[in-house]
């Protein structure tokens, strides 16, 4: 039996990244130019990073098409919904609640998904622990794709609709 901490860890880090998701999934949030910019090259470093990998399975390359597809329909109805408001501290924009509970939905929905193949069609927690099991699944890097590219594109969207408003970097 695996010790606990084995579980800890992710169970942890799992918890904090939904808990700050929602939160900035509710309400005004400040916008700070610089921190978009690190999200943008991250998440654009992740997607090649990604493409690139996915030639070692060209089957990934069709669900990662299918993500960015539906990750550029989120990010077109979510541009139409932001909501900015200037403040005595900044801009404040605000996302599009449904929008951004169908990215959380997709997102935990796929992380139950696979703890429960993991855990109750295999019987153990092996698949759990080896990386390569989630870069040969083509739903799961889909789903990676949706999300990267509706935050890249809303996050490109927001810092251009602040530049156009005047707000400095």
């Amino acid at each position: 039996m695996p010790a606990i901490s084995h579980y800890a860890l992710p169970a942890v880090l799992i918890a904090w990244i939904i808990y700050r998701r929602t939160r900035r999934s509710i309400g005004f949030q400040k916008l700070s130019v610089r921190r978009m910019k690190v999200r943008l090259g991250f998440f654009g470093l992740a997607a090649v990073m990604l493409l690139l990998l996915a030639f070692q399975h060209p089957v990934m390359l069709v669900g990662y098409a299918v993500g960015i597809a539906g990750g550029l329909v989120l990010a077109y109805y979510a541009t139409r919904h932001l909501l900015t408001e200037v403040r005595d501290d900044g801009l404040y924009y605000r996302t599009h609640i449904w929008i951004e509970a169908t990215v959380l939905a997709l997102f935990l929905g796929r992380i139950a998904y696979r703890l429960i193949e993991a855990v109750v069609m295999q019987g153990d927690t092996a698949s759990m622990s080896d990386p390569s099991a989630f870069a040969k699944d083509p739903l799961t890097g889909g789903i990676l794709f949706v999300i990267l590219t509706y935050y890249y594109v809303y996050y490109l969207y927001v810092m251009r609709a602040a530049k156009r408003i005047g707000v400095p970097e």
